[in-house]
Order: C-alpha cells, then structure tokens, then sequence
C-alpha cells in the first residue's frame, strides 16, 4: 500500500477514535451532572456510550492490526532463530486473520438476528446498525494479518 494513503488511512483512523472518545466522555459526563444536578439525563446516554465503547474497542483494533501493535508473547522473538523467528510471524498472522475472517463471519449472523428481532440500539438506531462495526473490522483486521503474513515486519527478523 503506498505510503500516502497509509498516512491517510492511519490519521482518519485516529481522528476517528478520538471524535468517539471525546463523544462518549462528553456524554457520560452530561449524564452524571444532569442526573445530580437535574434528576435528569439522556433516555438514550448510556445505550450511546456503550455504543461508543464498542466502536472504539474494534476500531482500536484495527489500528492496533494496521501497525502490528496486538500484545504478543515475545518469547520465540527472543530465543528463536531469524528464519523461525519470520515462519513464527508468518503462521501468527494467518492465524490470527482466519480467527478475523471467522468472527466477521458469525458476526453476520448475530446481526442478521438482531436485524429480523429488530432490537434497539439506541435512540431510534436499531442494534443491528450500531453492531456493524464488528464484522466490517473483523474483516479489515483479517486483511491487514493476510498482509502480515506475506510481508512480515522487517523488525520481526533482526
């Protein structure tokens, strides 16, 4: 991928996260002042940060996924050869994107149900719109370990 548009991708990424960051904090805290201050609050604040949660956690992910920043055991790293060391990396990572591929899979139909009960999300959104999150980052995360895999990262094998 050239490097331009990984920049792009990365910083669309991170603002991303931070615009759900800053809403779900924004909104958590509206909701504890109008609470004890008011005896009111949003009907729908805390379904929106649990939302919010959940996007922030899978679209971490994906970030975590692009850089190849996931907390590992580092012990073959560190005891093993070069070459087992990239075979190492290499099976890791197909692992970890068949993993990917089939959470986005069963995803699918967890949202599938949830569409055909029509369960709330929050507000007037209906879980199933909010849950899409899941399999569309499962995916890209099980894209960015195929790539992993066909081209380790250059500090794996030193």
């Amino acid at each position: 991928m050239p490097r331009r548009l990984q920049r792009g991708l990365r910083f669309a990424e991170t603002l991303l996260l931070a615009v759900l960051l800053l809403v779900m904090i924004g909104v958590a805290v509206f909701q504890i002042v109008a609470r004890n201050a008011f005896g009111t609050g949003l009907v729908w604040g805390e379904d929106l940060v649990q939302v919010a949660v959940l996007w922030i956690t899978m679209l971490g992910a994906t970030a975590a996924a692009g850089t190849d920043s996931h907390i590992r055991i580092d012990l073959v790293s560190r005891l093993a050869s070069p070459k087992f060391r990239t075979l190492a990396t290499r099976t890791t990572a197909l692992f970890t994107a068949v993993l990917c591929g089939a959470l986005g899979w069963y995803s699918i139909e967890f949202i599938r149900w949830d569409f055909l009960d029509g369960t709330p999300g929050f507000g007037v959104v209906p879980a199933w719109v909010c849950e899409t999150v899941i399999p569309v980052a499962a995916v890209v995360i099980a894209i960015r370990y195929i790539g992993h895999a066909i081209w380790p990262n250059p500090d794996d094998q030193a």
